[in-house]
């Protein structure tokens, strides 16, 4: 699972997805540069950033959350189910 999952991403993204996984909604506050920690997540769909805040300040901070599509691959790769990480990588969701 791990190889299969290491092929597609690095070793710190996966450190950074399961970070977020065990994380309350919106608990990651970060600045612009933040962000771009975790720019493979967000653009493979794992995670999402989101504006919190459109006042005058010079900081503008942003929310970094595990997507339903990177939690569906935290949860398949701890179960080992090879099908569940196919399904979570091409974003399909299991019937």
């Amino acid at each position: 699972m791990l190889v299969a999952i290491n092929r597609a991403f690095d070793l710190e993204s996966i450190d950074r997805l399961m970070f977020l996984e065990m994380q309350p909604q919106d608990y990651l506050i970060v600045q612009g540069d933040g962000v771009l920690h975790f720019d493979r997540l967000i653009a493979a769909g794992l995670a999402t950033f989101e504006q919190k805040s459109n006042n005058e300040n010079q900081i503008v901070p942003y929310a970094v959350n595990i997507s339903p599509k990177g939690r569906m691959l935290v949860e398949a790769w701890r179960t080992g189910d090879h099908n569940q990480i196919k399904q979570s990588i091409q974003g399909t969701i299991p019937t």
